[in-house]
């Protein structure tokens, strides 16, 4: 049994724009929800596990509850999974601004929440301005536990969370109670082009929203899944545009947002909407980061396959020829998000990725193989032969390989293209990034 799905749940609500990421960054561990002063940034929960002094539990934040009332579809999805969140919650952190006061969108919010089974604490954000002080009285008239707090500084925050794990006995971690072991995989592409449907899919639950509208998802959203007994943590993350199109502050963080979650990755999916036909230039600047650049394990997922034909599909086959210097190393899959076409395979490919990318050889193996392949084709430099003495692995996932050689400065990209062209023709390396250290 998977001991964290036991773990007491705690949920930050309230309108828009009252500091509730603000606060979740504070406590959060390992996840970052992202701030920006302007109303609805988080659209969907983010989650962490988090151990407050010993005491584990699992922290939500929501997006705004803002009444959806002549608002759009989406608005209308944002607050239905903020009031899911809260139907599972074994605590309700109810914020307020304190900067004004308690207005008739947080009175209709303290309804709501009077009629959840979870206890509510209210907090007044923003104390640490004198004229928060004069609305801690104002919220005590809403019948929950007041907490003032500053969520940017952490005025107050102590004293809250002890309120907390008094209140609904948050358990203190133990050894069986650690941080999840496993790999972590990044779901990247540009805007629109299924990440959200194939998480889903993943997940084989509704936990990332999906809307034909691009740009729905803006922060990178993680969940856990159990595949061939390993915990996989899965991570959507927002579309990324070309670097000139992307102009607004709110996008260049939601950028900065996925490009942090393929630092964070071993495994990365760049998911591809095959009905445009070849990658286009931003997608390959997308591959070339993760998988040159960043060395993450990358597969190529090519989405919406049911919209294209197989004639399509042969031609479009010759196309991607263009970049197949970069396409024969990495792993590739066609699958459809809508009709749930080859997602059990892909599952199984991100698990084989992972197992290529952990292989370990010996000095002995590496060494003499290196040395067969300089014998048919012996290496040359400025007219000078290079010298190769040594290899020794250093590291998996990715794979990295220290070369002992004469004058070092003399290897360069084309030389030691040819010894990791050679090493995957000899074994199974696609989707697996490879380091060479001269």
């Amino acid at each position: 049994m998977n001991i964290y799905k036991t773990l007491p749940t705690i949920v930050i609500a309230g309108r828009a724009n009252v500091g509730k990421s603000t606060f979740f960054n504070r406590i959060a561990e390992n996840v970052r929800s992202m701030t920006y002063d302007v109303p609805g940034v988080t659209r969907d929960i983010v989650t962490d596990i988090v151990s407050w002094h010993g005491h584990l539990f699992r922290l939500i934040d929501t997006g705004g509850l803002s009444s959806t009332k002549g608002k759009s579809e989406l608005e209308q999805e944002i607050k239905n999974r903020a009031l899911k969140a809260l139907q599972d919650a074994d605590c309700t952190l109810f914020m307020i601004d304190g900067l004004v006061g308690i207005l008739p969108e947080d009175r209709e919010i303290a309804k709501l929440l009077r009629h959840m089974r979870a206890p509510v604490f209210l907090l007044v954000n923003k104390t640490d301005c004198a004229v928060a002080h004069e609305y801690m009285h104002e919220g005590a008239t809403l019948g929950f536990p007041v907490f003032g707090i500053s969520a940017a500084h952490g005025r107050g925050v102590d004293d809250l969370m002890q309120a907390i794990i008094h209140k609904i006995e948050v358990p203190v971690s133990s050894k069986s109670m650690t941080t999840p072991t496993g790999y972590r995989v990044a779901v990247i592409g540009k805007p629109n082009v299924g990440k959200s449907s194939l998480m889903n899919q993943l997940l084989q639950k509704d936990r990332t929203i999906v809307s034909e509208m691009a740009g729905s998802t803006r922060e990178a959203i993680s969940d856990t899944v159990t595949v061939y007994q390993q915990t996989l943590t899965l991570t959507d993350t927002p579309g990324m545009r070309r670097k000139r199109g992307v102009t607004e502050p709110l996008e260049q963080l939601m950028v900065k947002s996925a490009l942090r979650a393929i630092d964070a990755a071993h495994v990365v999916l760049l998911v591809v909407d095959a009905s445009h036909g070849t990658l286009s230039d931003q997608e390959l600047k997308l591959a070339f980061y993760a998988f040159e650049e960043k060395h993450k394990s990358l597969i190529v997922v090519y989405n919406k396959q049911d919209l294209v034909s197989d004639e399509e599909v042969a031609l479009r086959e010759q196309q991607r020829s263009l970049y197949r210097q970069l396409l024969d190393k990495v792993a590739t899959i066609t699958v459809s998000c809508t009709t749930g076409k080859n997602i059990g395979k892909l599952t199984s490919l991100i698990h084989t990725v992972w197992e290529r990318s952990g292989q370990r050889f010996s000095d002995v193996e590496l060494t003499t193989f290196f040395n067969e392949q300089l014998t048919h084709k012996p290496l040359f430099k400025s007219g000078r032969s290079l010298e190769f003495y040594r290899a020794h692995q250093i590291k998996v996932a990715p794979i990295t390989i220290k070369l002992v050689v004469g004058y070092p400065p003399h290897w360069e990209r084309t030389q030691l293209n040819f010894f990791d062209n050679q090493l995957r023709t000899r074994y199974n390396l696609k989707g697996v990034a490879v380091v060479f250290v001269v």
